[in-house]
């Protein structure tokens, strides 16, 4: 299993916000112009406003926020729709390891709570437009430790869990393209008509991967026109629909309503529409000031570059005060440098008070809980460390952790009372890792996202389009989580993707697929060293579907696949399914694969697996009979040959005796005699 960075989480890990505002800046949105903005437009016109949940609907927040003792304080962002008013924040508060300090809970900066910490707290206060900021209501969770002496810190961590927060009033249906996209959401859902045509399905998955760019927190799910009323039942207000279709004219967009919610319908046709529902992931829609829209179009944002900053990576500020262990973290993804690296320098600069007489200070910096250097801070007001991450430390999501360890002077932590602390400012601008583009994974799960880069080529291995497109559009949005930089999906045949260079994923694949990409768990019946890995039966009289993360011709290819006996396809289908939306719904995400097989069970249950513990099919020893035979054929040939060479030796040796022979009888005359 890989190692877990150490340091403070969400439960869902993303992207810093810093980080995905740069990225959806980076975007060129271009409109057809028939104004100075550049936006073709009809007239605005007021949609019949959707459903809305009556007084006293509450909306759960998908994610739950953590902060560890000491630690500055951790916020969640609840969305809210225009016309709705919040009125109670709920959840409940759970703090883990002693209990010890003061707990506090905010709404927008105002405290709504303060408590002494207990093993729970319940949370249950008032809010209301007022703590709203910009469509948002921001949560605030901070545990202020009891300080025993000036160089001890608490260990234990507050979780804020199950929050939920309560609305009345009705909500108010956006009137132009600018609206259906406010700050936050909590679902995105996207309808698949029954049989999409390739581009289509690339657009649908464009679409997919730009929403959950924009709105990394929310529900992307991608579902069946024909179940779209009811799958959406019962989401919570402020939820969209994003449909694509295909039209022979220019490319478009303009709201609508579907199944009570807010829709907005991307149509076009080619490459065209693929470049439109890209266009979606960045901030400047709001430039559509009206209904609807002719001429959306977008620019691939620029490729990460091997050098980031600090600040770059989401840390705007980096500050260490106080005398005990005090220390910061930052994570850092592969995908953060624009694709795999196989090294990675880093390089910290900054600035630190005075070290009082007899006092110590030192400053060491983690990656992933290994130690890359440490030094005393002495000798000045200013401090550079380089130290080099070994290939060996390199995940795909890592954890770069800088901790100050100071005494006061004597090592007295008890007082005297105003000791001026000591403070270390870490220069994020100034910071850098410089990385070497390159592998330092082994094959598998753990090599994506990064490994894609922003090109995703997709292959459809079987005949369900509608299927095909569903569960693709599932695993790009998982993969998209996890990656810094905006996905770029494209559909290519299985043939095409089979002789080309490039990684990219397959999806319902069939056997001759696996076979054709020498795929490790090939679709057919199997079965593992140790009869407990899977289910009884599964591979053999059960069906299965699976997820492989391979290499093969020094490329990475995701595969999905199923299969079942007497050619049961409706089983087959539903495995696939349920895995596409297993990866897409566990906590942790992508992150949370290993190994290089996740194959999944009729009862549901997705076991990861590696490989080498399958014992080899049919179809795989099958690939090796004709080294064999050519083998076997080359052992025949040196056989001969050998033969050949011990018949001449001996043939040769005997011609010598009758010559020895000849020459000894003619050098005696009386021979014979």
């Amino acid at each position: 299993m890989p190692q877990t960075p150490a340091g403070p989480h969400l439960h869902r890990l993303s992207r810093p916000h810093p980080v995905r505002i740069l990225l959806a800046c980076a975007a060129t949105l271009t409109l057809a112009t028939v104004s100075a903005l550049g936006i073709a437009a009809s007239p605005a016109t007021a949609l019949p406003a959707p459903g809305a949940p009556a007084d006293g609907a509450a909306v759960r927040a998908s994610s739950s926020v953590s902060a560890l003792a000491g630690q500055a304080e951790q916020t969640i962002v609840v969305p809210v729709t225009a016309g709705l008013e919040p009125t109670r924040v709920k959840g409940t508060i759970a703090v883990s390891g002693k209990p010890e300090g003061t707990v506090r809970a905010t709404v927008n900066g105002r405290v709504v709570l303060e408590s002494n910490a207990a093993a729970t707290i319940a949370l249950d206060q008032a809010v209301s437009n007022a703590d709203v900021v910009g469509q948002q209501l921001t949560v605030g969770l901070q545990f202020v430790p009891v300080t025993h002496t000036m160089c001890v810190v608490s260990n234990a961590t507050a979780t804020l869990n199950n929050l939920q927060v309560d609305f009345s009033g009705t909500a108010k249906a956006p009137t132009t393209v600018g609206e259906f996209f406010p700050a936050s959401v909590p679902a995105v859902v996207l309808p698949v008509p029954a049989d999409p045509g390739a581009d289509v399905s690339a657009a649908i998955m464009t679409a997919s991967a730009a929403m959950a760019q924009r709105y990394p927190d929310a529900a992307i799910t991608t579902v069946p026109e024909a179940e779209l009323e009811m799958r959406t039942a019962g989401l919570p207000a402020g939820s969209r629909i994003l449909s694509v279709v295909a039209d022979q004219g220019g490319t478009a967009t303009k709201l609508a309503t579907a199944a009570g919610l807010p829709q907005l319908v991307l149509s076009g046709h080619d490459d065209e529409l693929r470049t439109a529902a890209r266009a979606l992931a960045s901030d400047k829609t709001a430039l559509a000031v009206t209904s609807s829209v002719t001429g959306l179009t977008s620019a691939l944002p620029a490729a990460a570059g091997l050098t980031q900053s600090l600040k770059d990576l989401g840390s705007t500020t980096l500050k260490l005060s106080g005398y005990g262990t005090p220390q910061s973290y930052v994570g850092v993804t592969q995908s953060q440098f624009g694709g795999p690296v196989s090294s990675v320098k880093v390089q910290l600069k900054g600035t630190h008070t005075a070290v009082p007489d007899n006092a110590q200070a030192q400053l060491s910096v983690f990656w992933n809980d290994y130690l890359l250097s440490s030094r005393n801070l002495d000798g000045g007001d200013t401090f550079t460390v380089e130290a080099d991450v070994p290939a060996g430390q390199l995940q795909a999501r890592n954890g770069l952790r800088i901790r100050l360890a100071a005494l006061p002077a004597g090592g007295d932590c008890n007082g005297p009372a105003g000791v001026m602390p000591m403070e270390v400012t870490v220069d994020t601008s100034g910071s850098t890792l410089t990385a070497v583009r390159g592998g330092s994974t082994k094959a598998g799960f753990a090599r994506f996202p990064q490994v894609l880069g922003q090109s995703v080529p997709v292959a459809f291995g079987d005949g369900n389009a509608q299927a095909n497109t569903i569960n693709a559009a599932t695993l790009v949005a998982s993969l998209q989580r996890g990656s810094a930089s905006l996905l770029e999906t494209k559909v290519v045949g299985i043939d095409s993707l089979a002789g080309s260079t490039e990684s990219g994923i397959v999806v319902g694949a069939t056997a001759e697929d696996a076979n054709k990409l020498s795929a490790p768990l090939r679709l057919a019946e199997f079965r593992t060293i140790s009869p407990d890995d899977v289910e009884f039966g599964v591979g053999a009289s059960a069906p299965y579907g699976v997820l492989e993360a391979f290499e093969q011709g020094g490329r990475d290819l995701l595969l999905l696949g199923a299969w079942a006996p007497e050619g049961d396809t409706a089983a087959a289908g539903t495995l696939q399914a349920s895995l596409a939306s297993h990866v897409g719904g566990v906590e942790g995400g992508w992150a949370s694969l290993s190994r290089n097989l996740l194959v999944t069970q009729p009862s549901g249950t997705p076991v990861l697996l590696e490989s080498n513990v399958v014992v080899p099919q049919k179809a795989v020893t099958d690939d090796y009979r004709p080294y064999a035979w050519w083998i076997a054929g080359a052992v025949v040939v040196l056989g001969l040959a050998y033969a050949a060479r011990t018949v001449l030796l001996r043939r040769r040796a005997r011609a010598a005796r009758a010559y020895v022979d000849a020459e000894q009888a003619a050098g005696n005359p009386d021979h014979g005699n």
